[in-house]
């Protein structure tokens, strides 16, 4: 496999300690075969949320309710349907913080699953909606979630993420000049944080080259 990592996992590592470097590395190379999803019903009702241009508050707290009803399953999927009815909640709080301004937000598409390269490391964005120009229809933002609760993202990772989207809507969707930086959102679900992309972007992505040029280098290692 390629070398290849998450860009909220390539947050995380920005501001990790070496030795939680060196296991989000081996982590990303060694993914198993079957892999449980978590907080999947969670990331499709806030998709559909965000598309609604954030309207449907009602109804997205009402998908939490019947979560939090359902029966059956594994211990893993009565625990996911838990934690995805509170992160769905905390979300529905959180979205009075957005200015949507007058952005058309829509879900994501596949052109979002692509990544970008970063020195030989492929950065997997895949933002969860999309903010397009009612006039253009480019992208000019998008939003990213994030809700690991042992793993949640501070300040300065977050700012990495939402660098990150800004380049992938640069070189995947849109052009230099079109993406603002203040329409990036990373929403960190567990803090119930909000941050954008910072206006030293350039900078931020300079930061970024250079620890995948470090994954890249440890890779075949791990």
């Amino acid at each position: 496999m390629d070398p290849r990592i998450s860009v909220n996992k390539l947050g995380e590592y920005m501001t990790a300690t070496p030795a939680r470097r060196r296991q989000i590395v081996r982590d990303q190379k060694h993914v198993p075969a079957v892999k449980a999803v978590r907080y999947q019903h969670a990331r499709e009702a806030i998709s559909g949320l965000i598309a609604s241009g954030l309207a449907d508050g009602a109804r997205a707290h009402g998908i939490a309710q019947a979560l939090r009803r359902e029966a059956g399953g594994s211990e893993f999927e009565t625990q996911d349907r838990a934690h995805s009815a509170d992160a769905i909640d905390s979300f529905v709080e959180l979205s009075a913080g957005f200015d949507l301004d007058s952005l058309v937000p829509v879900a994501a598409d596949a052109r979002c699953a692509d990544g970008i390269e970063l020195a030989g490391v492929r950065v997997v964005a895949r933002p969860d909606a999309l903010l397009l120009d009612p006039q253009s229809g480019e992208a000019v933002g998008c939003v990213k979630l994030h809700f690991s609760k042992s793993q949640p993202l501070n300040e300065t990772g977050a700012n990495y993420v939402a660098a990150a989207l800004q380049a992938h809507l640069e070189r995947k969707l849109s052009a230099p000049g079109v993406v603002r930086p203040s329409r990036c959102y990373v929403v960190d679900i567990a803090t119930r944080r909000i941050y954008t992309a910072p206006k030293a972007s350039k900078r931020r992505l300079d930061g970024l080259t250079a620890a995948c040029a470090e994954i890249k280098d440890r890779w075949d290692s791990l």
